[in-house]
């Protein structure tokens, strides 16, 4: 066939014998403002594991290349018996499984991924969504950012996931406080009331009001039929609503156990057994491969209808992942929500907090990072003389999760508060009926977030070329780039697509394909200071159009860096930089994973080298990169 190349100002073509590093730093460019609701959510209707597929029930939003959260929601199995052992968990079964992924491909209503799936889900039974995330080089908060609320019906939302290849602003808060698992509703019953069966089972059918033998449960990791959604009973980390006659909600939980909710203290009057709501249960990570939103409180069991006794909602999911934060004394937070304040009638529990993963490289500035449980509502007895009756049980606290060490900012997991008593009449036992303070929660460090390095084959099989990987580096102030394929012979030409600072992407080379030839290298002799991102577009002969992942390269054309010496070397070496301040060096092989780090607080320093085997790596400081040679 016609070899089709064409050149543009800066680009060169160069020898396929090159071997060129895949850098992992992210980029820098022009900041973008955000606020409100910056992501789209994606109900899974069936996984294809074969195919690193995901079909959705809509695919309005996605975007080729961008990167996404998998998680599933619920689909634990629970005890339904009608007695104590009601919600506890028998099975988590894939409940809370999650990975990140990076869109290949967009095809109806599938989107295929570039890796294979770490984990197994159950869409039909466990409500999986698909999430993209928000991704920007520089991303300044300049008005809340929140989650969508978890909606049970669709089953999306509760979640936000930001991604920035340089570094995100705080100049307001990212807030998924009260956005996930719902909280038990309200809803007034009428005045009969009982101390004996049925008032004192663990389900009841919450929407019976006459009356509602149990107020409705918070909602948690499994799923109830409508007999069981009232009732002390607590399912998995969702809390127990209050029982007949005017018993308080149990707090949601997430990692820990909630407050159980305050009981009827009441004496000398009718209808003063104590059958408050069960605390929501504590949930495993199983060493970390899972992740919740916070439990929902259960309602407090009200028949005055003086106040709405909801229980509060949990918690929600927030992932940050960036080179850096500016935190500028704002927070970042998925804070369970309060119960409902009661008077005389049984109060609502708080929700359990959410889950934060933080994969962030430096901090500055002052920032709080949070996911406290909710407080359990209070309970004011001043309505109704000679009735008393116990606060709301607390929420737990939830789980923050960080990659590295804890950084030194604020993190908060505070279990919530159990919900006070007020106003108790004299005629009441003396012994009140308190409710329970929520677990703290769990901060973990050196996190492995999950997601897959396998590369999928049906992904390289539906981009046109086959394409085995397309690799960039820097070298002498050029960013270098390689790209092979399986299959040329379907192949029409390649382009070479840089994105600039408004987002955009330009065409900068086109190479012709030729039959018998699969590798491919060219060179951009101007990059830009700073970060660079490079594409490749793919034109096969049917004129359908395919891409490659997006790789990024940072260039520094000022002339600061470092030395090296002896070069090529063994055991050892010597680093001379013009920069006396702090920083951190890491060796990296020739696809970029690092093998080594280690800090450097002087402008001179002597490193020890680990055990490195012969050949080529990269030794980066201050985002300037130097080839190594081992012997």
């Amino acid at each position: 066939m016609k070899n089709r190349n064409r050149y543009k100002k800066g680009f060169i073509v160069l020898p396929c014998w090159l071997l060129f590093l895949f850098t992992s730093l992210f980029a820098t460019a022009q900041t973008t403002n955000i606020s409100g609701i910056v992501n789209t959510y994606h109900r899974v209707v069936e996984i294809i594991p074969a195919k690193a597929c995901v079909r959705v029930a809509s695919v309005a939003g996605l975007n080729l290349n961008t990167k996404i959260l998998l998680v599933q929601m619920k689909g634990a199995t629970i005890n339904t018996s009608n007695n104590s052992s009601f919600g506890t968990i028998t099975s988590l079964n894939e409940a809370g499984n999650y990975e990140t992924g990076t869109i290949c491909s967009i095809i109806g209503d599938s989107v295929f991924l570039f890796h294979n799936l770490l984990n197994t889900y159950s869409p039909a039974a466990g409500k999986v969504q698909l999430v993209q995330f928000a991704e920007y080089y520089s991303a300044n908060v300049t008005d809340t950012v929140k989650a969508a609320s978890w909606n049970n019906t669709t089953g999306t939302g509760g979640v936000i996931a930001l991604y920035a290849d340089q570094d995100i602003s705080l100049n307001a808060p990212v807030y998924a406080d009260s956005a996930g698992f719902r909280g038990g509703s309200f809803l007034q019953s009428n005045g009969t009331c009982s101390d004996a069966f049925p008032a004192n089972g663990y389900i009841y059918t919450g929407s019976n009001t006459s009356p509602q033998n149990g107020a409705y449960k918070g909602e948690g990791i499994a799923d109830v039929t409508s007999g069981q959604t009232g009732g002390r009973g607590a399912p998995a980390n969702g809390g127990g609503g209050g029982n007949n006659h005017n018993n308080s909600g149990g707090g949601g939980g997430n990692l820990t156990a909630g407050g159980i909710g305050g009981g009827n203290s009441s004496n000398g009057v009718a209808c003063t057994a104590t059958l408050r709501g069960e605390a929501g249960k504590a949930l495993s990570s199983n060493t970390g491969l899972k992740i919740y939103s916070g439990g929902g409180g259960g309602a407090g069991h009200s028949n005055n209808g003086l106040s709405n006794v909801s229980g509060g909602n949990g918690g929600g999911i927030i992932f940050i992942w960036a080179t850096e934060l500016n935190g500028n004394n704002r927070s970042i937070s998925a804070n369970g929500g309060r119960g409902g304040n009661s008077i005389s009638d049984g109060a609502g529990g708080g929700g359990g907090g959410g889950t934060i993963i933080m994969h962030v490289t430096n901090y500055t500035g002052a920032v709080t990072i949070e996911a406290n449980g909710g407080n359990g509502g209070n309970s004011d007895d001043g309505g109704n003389i000679g009735r008393c009756f116990g606060g709301g049980g607390g929420g737990s606290g939830g789980a923050i999760y960080f990659t590295a060490a804890v950084p030194a900012i604020t993190t908060n997991i505070n279990g919530g508060a159990a919900g006070i008593e007020s106003s108790r009449d004299v005629s009441c036992d003396p012994v009140p009926q308190a409710a329970g303070d929520g677990a703290n929660g769990l901060i973990t460090s050196n996190y492995t977030f999950s997601r897959s390095m396998d590369p999928a084959g049906y992904c390289t099989f539906l981009l046109s070329s086959g394409l085995i990987y397309f690799n960039v580096a820097v070298i002498d102030k050029k960013v270098l780039l390689k790209w092979k394929t399986a299959n040329p012979l379907p192949i029409q030409y390649f382009e070479v697509e840089k994105r600039t600072g408004t987002n955009n992407w330009t065409s900068l080379l086109t190479v012709g394909s030729t039959d018998m030839i699969s590798e491919y290298a060219a060179t951009d002799t101007h990059p830009d200071q700073g970060y660079n991102h490079y594409r490749l577009k793919i034109t096969g002969k049917n004129n359908i159009v395919s891409y490659s992942e997006i790789r990024r390269v940072y260039v520094n054309l000022s002339g600061a860096g470092f030395e090296i010496f002896p070069n090529p070397a063994t055991t050892r070496i010597t680093i001379n930089r013009k920069n006396n301040s702090p920083a951190e060096l890491r060796i990296t092989d020739t696809y970029g994973r690092v093998i080594f780090q280690q800090k450097i607080t002087t402008g001179s320093a002597e490193i020890i080298l680990p055990p490195l085997s012969k050949g080529i790596y990269f030794v980066v400081i201050d985002n300037a990169v130097k080839k190594l040679e081992i012997r």
